[in-house]
């Protein structure tokens, strides 16, 4: 028989819920109320599923009472348990508990309701049971719309979501990331309180959109590890709220982070499987399949990526004409760069002379480099026509041109934010100039603007 909650565990409860606290803030407030300033996340995390436990009556926290007390501003006797009661009397046999449900009180009706097949429910029985088990369908469809989803709370998120996601080529990365972790965090703990399913679902999608930012932003910051995590976070999330496309979105991140920090075969796995979550006439589709073509590259894999690039191009021309939106971003640019700046990417990898591949280097760096130009200046992405500038200048150094490679480089160095890809990508360009050109005097200069972006890992 399932066991009544207990009137202080009702009361905890209810305390909590009135005020529009998860269980995480109410593990923070009563840690709070106790003297401790510090709440790091394994206990709070520790003391929410206590929590959990004091409101379904199944532990007493005779050592948080005062505290629960200070936090609701109650007397300590108002959340004590009342005193026990003789026990239950026996049948007539002098053994176990009558268990005949012939008359009595609704609560013993609805208990031999719930006993089910264990008691036969006689028609009589059922008749006086039904109308009590309306009030408690009542009560059920009361905690279904629980919440602690205050009004507007989606609209608000929204707006920061799509606040971050335009600002991401203009801030600096480390205060977006600041913000980003902050509002993850709160969704984590409204996912953690009371939310209707609906909520629930909505929830996570606000919570895959923040990780998937996490991901570029530790990319930017130059830590695969935390870039990664991050993506992976987004994709569980955004898979279990069925959200198909967060989920490619996420995998473009982590194929991204595993080819700018030599992980070639992770790269491809992760293009590969946001392909088969991705809508098939996105500019995400064409991206991710020139993801997994630079990925080959990168392993020395010429038919495979030549195979990727050939798909890539052949649903580009079967796209259409207006690109839908990442948000409030129009992904127009999206599949125009891939084909241009990946493929430059791919050629420079693959580093063919008799091929020609430099040669194709440089005609892709600068068709990617026109495509940007050709942009409004509010979609243009300053890092990726840094990278532009810079594989157009380690084509030329590769085709003899060093001079123009090195002003190519250092103008690109000087007008980019300092984040941790622009740095990969003029790491190999101050490889090839060193390695050919170290006594010009140009290249020197280049290397001088080198040393002076590199940010502190």
């Amino acid at each position: 028989m399932e066991q009544e909650r207990p009137a202080w565990a009702e009361r905890l409860r209810n305390e909590r819920e009135s005020r529009g606290w998860g269980t995480f803030e109410m593990a923070r407030q009563l840690r709070q109320a106790i003297g401790i300033t510090s709440h790091p996340s394994n206990k709070v995390k520790a003391l929410a599923r206590q929590i959990v436990r004091h409101e379904n009556g199944y532990v007493y926290p005779r050592d948080w009472v005062t505290a629960y007390a200070r936090v609701f501003d109650i007397p300590e006797t108002e959340l004590r348990p009342p005193p026990k009661t003789n026990p239950p009397q026996t049948g007539d046999d002098g053994g176990h508990p009558s268990t005949s449900t012939q008359g009595g009180g609704p609560t013993k009706r609805r208990d031999a309701l719930k006993l089910g097949a264990a008691v036969a429910v006689t028609p009589e029985v059922l008749h006086k049971v039904l109308p009590d088990t309306a009030a408690e369908a009542m009560e059920f469809t009361r905690r279904a719309n629980t919440t602690a989803v205050g009004h507007g709370t989606f609209d608000h998120l929204e707006s920061v979501i799509v606040a971050l996601d335009r600002k991401y080529n203009i801030d600096p990365p480390a205060e977006l990331f600041s913000t980003a972790h902050t509002y993850r965090n709160r969704v984590a703990d409204l996912i953690e309180g009371p939310r209707t399913l609906k909520e629930a679902r909505e929830l996570y999608v606000c919570a895959a959109w923040l990780s998937e930012m996490l991901a570029w932003l530790a990319h930017c910051l130059g830590d695969p590890l935390a870039a990664e995590a991050w993506a992976i976070d987004a994709f569980h999330h955004a898979d279990q709220a069925g959200h198909n496309e967060l989920c490619a979105w996420a995998c473009d991140a982590m194929a991204s982070v595993a080819i700018y920090h030599d992980q070639p075969a992770r790269a491809i796995a992760a293009a590969r499987r946001g392909v088969a979550k991705a809508p098939g006439r996105h500019p995400l589709a064409v991206h991710l399949r020139t993801q997994a073509a630079r990925a080959h590259a990168r392993l020395g894999d010429r038919e495979a990526c030549e195979e990727m690039f050939r798909q890539a191009r052949d649903l580009h021309e079967r796209l259409p004409t207006r690109a839908p939106l990442r948000l409030a971003l129009d992904t127009a640019d999206l599949a125009p760069f891939a084909i241009t700046g990946h493929v430059t990417h791919a050629y420079l990898w693959l580093g063919d002379a008799e091929q020609g591949d430099f040669l194709r280097a440089k005609q892709h760096a600068q068709a990617a480099i026109d495509t940007h130009l050709a942009l409004p200046a509010g979609s243009r992405s300053p890092i990726r026509e840094a990278m532009a500038h810079i594989d157009l200048a380690i084509a030329l150094a590769h085709l003899g041109e060093p001079e123009e490679a090195a002003a190519l480089g250092q103008q690109a160095l000087t007008t980019a934010r300092r984040v941790d890809p622009v740095q990969r990508r003029a790491e190999d360009l101050h490889r090839v100039l060193s390695d050919r050109y170290r006594k010009l005097t140009v290249v020197q200069d280049f290397q001088e603007a080198y040393r002076h972006h590199r940010p502190a890992r």
